[in-house]
């Protein structure tokens, strides 16, 4: 049995995590759909793709990602088409998803092929060994992003909690907190899952192989994030033609997401690193 194939069979078979993967993509594209059907404008409509971009293609390169390994542990011998061609599977699926939910806007074909394009990338990270770990970094950021997706689902509530008295002031300061909260707790959750999947392998791996795992959902989310940039560039360009403050809000979304994915990486690496730690026997 070859290496990649023994990974994913002593990994819990990864088609729970394709399958939680695929369900948080589908809810992302169906959040989408709503946010983007009742829009009444094409200036309305391209801006809210714009700012919901991100959102889809971080659920994407995961999903993407889980369909690689699982398409590796399939065909191991050839690991760097097998995760490439997973992932684009799901990359087209998130892409007729998109289509759904934004057909009638603007620059339809570019935003498609960057949905298409995310999920064979989120495959190549299959190619990374071990594979494991791989799988375990998946797992937390679907975890990591579940949470996001809980949080703002519930962020009018979340908000008040934070100190929102209703005025400008106090709503910004208590998105604000609620915004870092979010990333801090996203990154530990990250940390956790992962570092509790490799446990669960009963895989024999080197420590740093931990941490790098925790840190997996961090940085699948920075890639993500850059992705989402390259990918709302057309969008925001119409947005400016017809509201540069519009647009200057969807390119201070930018620092924001950045910020929440260096909190997660950092966060769920040293969250994955002090777990490992309390496990190893001191002589």
């Amino acid at each position: 049995m070859s290496t990649a194939t023994s990974e994913v069979s002593t990994s819990r078979r990864p088609i729970t995590v394709v399958v939680v993967a695929l369900v948080l993509l589908a809810l992302t594209l169906w959040s989408t759909y709503s946010v983007i059907a009742n829009a009444a404008s094409e200036f309305l409509i391209t801006t809210l793709a714009a700012l919901v971009l991100p959102s889809i293609l971080l659920a994407t390169i995961l999903a993407g990602g889980a369909a690689g390994i699982l398409a590796v542990g399939l065909l191991p011998w050839r690991p760097l088409l097998a995760g490439p061609a997973g992932g684009l599977v799901v990359g087209l699926l998130a892409m007729a998803g998109t289509l759904v939910a934004y057909h009638h806007g603007p620059a339809v074909p570019y935003v498609a092929a960057v949905v298409a394009v995310t999920g064979a990338l989120g495959g190549a990270a299959a190619a990374f060994r071990p594979l494991a770990a791989v799988t375990a970094g998946i797992a937390g950021g679907v975890a990591a992003t579940g949470l996001g997706l809980v949080a703002a689902y519930f962020q009018n509530d979340l908000v008040d909690l934070f100190g929102n008295q209703e005025t400008v002031g106090t709503m910004a300061e208590a998105a604000s907190r609620l915004q870092l909260t979010t990333s801090v707790v996203s990154g530990v959750l990250a940390g956790a899952v992962a570092f509790a999947y490799l446990r669960r392998t009963g895989l024999a791996l080197p420590w740093p192989v931990y941490p790098a795992a925790g840190a997996a959902a961090g940085a699948l989310t920075l890639v993500s994030t850059l992705l989402g940039w390259l990918g709302r560039l057309p969008l925001t360009e119409i947005v400016e033609d017809y509201s540069e403050f519009d647009a200057q809000i969807i390119y201070s979304r930018l620092p924001e997401q950045i910020n929440h994915g260096m909190i997660v990486l950092f966060a769920g690496a040293f969250v994955a690193m002090i777990l490992v730690g309390r496990t190893i026997r001191r002589p």
